[in-house]
């Protein structure tokens, strides 16, 4: 939980670099790279062009997204084992106490 609030940076969807090919003079030239940010919005993908200097504080949000959505994943399978686990030893209670 400490480790989920310390994320102070979040941003769903994910981004992509392209790059573009060009002949020139006979050779082909790699342009780029460009960058695209998708994301899932309204229930459709909504895509963006991002600028380079905008490229890194994104990217940087996108891992905070990840990194909490992993722990938020931990934590429910943690509650959900400790939860089973209590339930099985109330079960086991209960039938201790009806069988004697």
């Amino acid at each position: 939980m400490e480790q989920m609030g310390g994320i102070d940076t979040m941003h769903r969807g994910r981004l992509s670099e392209e790059y573009r090919e060009r002949q020139q003079n006979g050779e082909t030239i790699r342009l780029g790279p460009y960058y695209k940010y998708q994301e899932w919005k309204d229930g459709r993908n909504k895509s963006r062009r991002i600028k380079a200097g905008e490229v890194e504080a994104l990217r940087e949000g996108i891992e905070g997204m990840d990194k909490f959505k992993a722990l938020a994943a931990d934590y429910i399978d943690t509650t959900v084992a400790l939860t089973e686990r209590r339930h099985g030893e109330e079960a086991a209670d209960d039938s201790k106490k009806n069988s004697g």
